[in-house]
């Protein structure tokens, strides 16, 4: 199974997860949300930031149950909306090709399982490291 359909096994996501599993360009958009080397989505702030706004925000429990090895604590598109400005939003839906008020819906349901995937012993990684493991998932 791919990384695409691990992300939306085992829920019913209904029309989130149908844009999830049919829109690749979503997937790309939350990369470049993450990689501090493509600021065409929220600037170039990078997974590190982003995880440091979140945890900051009030969400650090999700964060870390991402970086974990167990399971992934969700996190919703209002919590998500309230951390990002709608700027980053409006980039990320631009670039997902989606419905700017579907954005932080869709990115609520692919954030946790990518932040995992890209820290399979609990580390994060930056730069060139995390550029490598974005393009090898995507």
């Amino acid at each position: 199974m791919g990384f695409l359909g691990e992300l939306t096994k085992g829920g019913d996501l209904g029309a989130i997860g149908d844009m999830i599993t049919s829109n690749p360009d979503l997937m790309k958009a939350a990369g470049s949300l993450l990689d501090s080397s493509d600021s065409s989505v929220g600037g170039a702030n990078g997974l590190n930031d982003l995880l440091g706004q979140l945890s900051a925000s009030g969400l650090g429990d999700q964060v870390s149950s991402w970086l974990s090895s167990g399971g992934n604590k969700s996190v919703s598109a209002d919590q998500l909306s309230s951390v990002l400005n709608s700027d980053t939003l409006r980039q990320f839906a631009e670039k997902a090709g989606i419905d700017p008020n579907q954005a932080s819906a869709a990115l609520a349901q692919v954030l946790p399982g990518l932040v995992d995937k890209l820290s399979p012993n609990g580390e994060t990684p930056s730069g060139d490291a995390l550029s490598s493991l974005l393009k090898g998932l995507l």
